[in-house]
């Protein structure tokens, strides 16, 4: 694939689901050519803490490509040599402190204030980057996709686009997803995150400087995703226990092995986050429901006009397979043509994003049927 280059789009003003109306700017990235009848594009949606770097590498010398690369390039699933791909930045990207993201959240100056926003900055939602991805479609000129898709909650979003914007797109591929967050997920992970961070001292109700972050806060938020991202058997081969050692039996403040090794891990990406950014980013998650405003989920996704092809994990943890069934079962139910992949992993929730070779085939299926492009 080509070198990849960060681009940024300008919105003066957009108002929020919750009705807060701010200035945003975000990052995107590209991936292949757009034709001439602008309709081979694919909108790609990242997940919790990712980014817009979905494939590729912005340099040779990179050590890895994008988050989705076995997914996305030339003769990939989504295929680049065929499709243009686009994947935002989301608001509150939780990686703010990544000099190759761009987003706009609590880290951002209030350009009413020149400050930055901390804990003013208003809440969102996954429905609102589904609005302005949409905005930036029609800064792009692009009246029409061929898909929107993504992992978690790139899923979400996707659901959304399917429920707000019905003709817009002709697929819809959700992967280890939900309509609606599951109550369980937003209890023992999201609020429980946001909790810890708040709890540490140095949170200072979000007003915390660089030099005096909220970071032992931070990092246990994080690893609580972590941990439930995977399955137990995952965890067992990971991070094996040691049980000749003997410092730990002695004194209840020494670390085993695998929790220093599990800590030493998560502290690698520390230093790209906002405690701040992962604290709104939890409770976008936590607010997932695609069925507000609508007297019901099955009136919601009676609006979708897309062919919607789930694919969770069965052994997902934090978005457990039923959750897919249930809209799978309620568009088939309406009459709407939809499908379900499932997959088997130890690695779970991340199965959706570190092996993509799992679902590749169904994709490129999925996307290939019904869909003329490049004719008038």
């Amino acid at each position: 694939m080509q070198r990849v280059v960060k681009r940024s789009f300008s919105l003066e003003a957009y108002t929020l689901e919750g009705g807060a109306t701010i200035p945003v700017t975000l990052g995107y990235e590209t991936y292949g050519t757009l034709n001439e009848q602008k309709n081979n594009v694919i909108l790609v949606c990242h997940y919790f803490s990712a980014n817009s770097h979905a494939a590729g590498k912005y340099s040779p010398d990179d050590s890895l490509p994008g988050w989705w690369d076995g997914l996305i390039g030339p003769g990939k699933a989504v295929d680049t040599d065929k499709y243009f791909v686009i994947c935002t930045d989301n608001l509150c990207n939780v990686q703010a402190k990544n000099p190759l993201v761009i987003t706009t959240g609590p880290k951002s100056i209030n350009p009413e204030t020149g400050r930055s926003y901390g804990m003013t900055f208003p809440a969102f939602t996954f429905r609102d980057m589904a609005g302005i991805q949409y905005e930036l479609m029609k800064q792009l000129d692009i009246r029409h996709l061929v898909a929107v898709m993504g992992p978690s909650a790139g899923g979400m979003i996707a659901l959304h686009w399917a429920v707000q914007y019905p003709t817009m797109m002709d697929h819809v591929i959700g992967v280890n997803t939900a309509a609606q967050n599951p109550i369980m997920t937003s209890f023992n992970v999201l609020q429980h995150a946001m909790r810890t961070i708040k709890l540490d001292s140095n949170w200072n109700n979000g007003e915390y400087s660089e030099q005096q972050e909220p970071l032992e806060g931070l990092h246990l938020a994080i690893q609580m995703m972590n941990i439930n991202a995977f399955t137990a058997s995952y965890q067992e081969s990971a991070y094996p226990r040691d049980s000749k050692e003997a410092a730990p039996y002695a004194c209840i403040e020494t670390m085993t092995s695998y929790e220093c090794a599990l800590y030493d891990k998560i502290a690698i990406n520390i230093p790209l986050i906002d405690a701040n950014h992962w604290l709104y980013t939890a409770r976008a998650t936590m607010m997932q429901d695609v069925s507000r405003g609508f007297d019901s989920l099955e009136e919601a996704l009676s609006r979708i006009q897309a062919r919607v092809l789930m694919i969770p994990c069965e052994q997902d943890l934090l978005q457990p397979p039923e959750y897919s069934q249930k809209v799978v079962d309620i568009l088939k139910k309406q009459g709407k043509e939809a499908d379900l992949h499932m997959i088997r992993s130890d690695k779970g929730h991340m199965a959706g994003v570190l092996e993509p070779h799992l679902f590749e085939n169904e994709v490129k299926a999925w996307l290939k049927a019904g869909v003329q492009i490049g004719s008038n």
